[in-house]
């Protein structure tokens, strides 16, 4: 396999899960910047790289969902509870005034990839990616010419040189099936597991319940809607699950196609002890890889039982596929190391 074909391989790996990730609403390996609340260290519509193997630390800019809504802030402390973070730009932190709960390291995805403490961005890229999404069209579009670009790139640039064949290791069809079939697994879980998140809300409980919105007397009950949007570009099925015995939700499991949306009644019952509080839903979605109900069944045990479900389900296909081509023991790679001379 030549220099170029390894780069064209992993520019194109790079791409699909970077895809897959704008495919199912949520950053992978890329992201980029949607407000001020990072300026200047990450300005608005700037594109940035995601290290998915990293949770954080105090310092670190990561990038977590808080109240529904991506968001790349920095770590301000780290408390028992989780990470309290902020945007340089803003004032406050993210959970004063109890605008959201500590930030749960299984909420986030990744930090953002540095160098000297300073972000590799791309200015402006973001824009364009923001306005090109708005568009299936355009951005499918967009995802064609990258690749196509990518591979011209990479590839070409032989017939100038002339080369010494100096050690040959050969990787048989086997080998290298297995190693896309298990990264393309990984692929899928990661994504689906990234796409989870929370929504929530704050209200009072004060003495001087109703005298501005969201403030309720000690002791009484309340209904409000939080709405559900899926925002992937194929069906998703949800599940909700509320946090804490104060909230109960009219319903917890449903499934929604691409960009349509579920309003959920949230009862809330007001704790005696006056001040103010924060409700939180957890949300777990799944594409329908399996009937929904037998997904809700092994969400009831764990939620992750579904991913192992869906694990042995694409390994099955992949296994299929792969006993069809009938060429299971046939050398189709061969990476050379060669020496050059111009």
């Amino acid at each position: 396999m030549k220099i170029g074909d390894i780069l064209t391989l992993l520019a194109v790996v790079f791409l699909l899960v970077s895809v897959t990730g704008f495919i199912l609403d949520r950053p992978v390996l890329i992201s980029y910047v949607t407000s001020d609340s990072m300026t200047p260290t990450l300005n608005k519509g700037d594109l940035f790289l995601i290290n998915p193997f990293s949770k954080g630390k105090t310092g670190d800019i990561i990038v977590f969902k808080m109240n529904g809504h991506w968001t790349v802030h920095r770590i301000y402390a780290e408390t028992s509870e989780g990470y309290i973070t902020k945007g340089d730009n803003n004032v406050a932190t993210d959970q004063q005034g109890g605008r959201s709960d500590a930030i749960r390291k299984e909420d986030v995805v990744g930090t953002v990839v540095t160098i000297f403490d300073k972000p590799i961005k791309i200015p402006y890229v973001g824009m364009y990616i923001q306005e090109f999404s708005k568009s299936t069209k355009n951005l499918y579009i967009a995802i064609v010419v990258i690749v196509l670009g990518s591979i011209l790139l990479t590839a070409g640039g032989k017939d100038r040189v002339r080369k010494r064949k100096k050690r040959v290791v050969k990787v048989k069809y086997k080998t290298l099936y297995t190693i896309v079939s298990a990264v393309t697994i990984a692929i899928i879980l990661i994504s689906i597991v990234a796409t989870w998140g929370t929504v929530g809300f704050n209200y009072a409980s004060t003495l001087a319940g109703g005298q501005k919105e969201g403030w309720y007397l000690p002791n009484t009950e309340f209904d409000r809607p939080i709405v559900i949007e899926n925002k992937a570009f194929y069906p998703m099925y949800y599940i909700l699950s509320p946090k804490g015995d104060r909230i109960a939700l009219d319903k917890t499991d449903f499934m929604l196609m691409r960009n349509e949306k579920e309003s959920i009644n949230v009862h809330v019952k007001v704790p005696v002890n006056t001040k103010i509080y924060y409700e939180q839903i957890d949300v777990y979605t799944y594409p329908p890889l399996l009937p929904t109900d037998l997904i809700k069944r092994l969400w009831n045990l764990n939620p992750y039982l579904p991913l192992v479900a869906f694990s042995i389900e694409i390994a099955g296909v992949l296994a299929i596929v792969y006993f069809a081509t009938g060429s299971g023991e046939e050398e189709i790679v061969k990476i050379k190391i060669r020496r050059k001379y111009i």
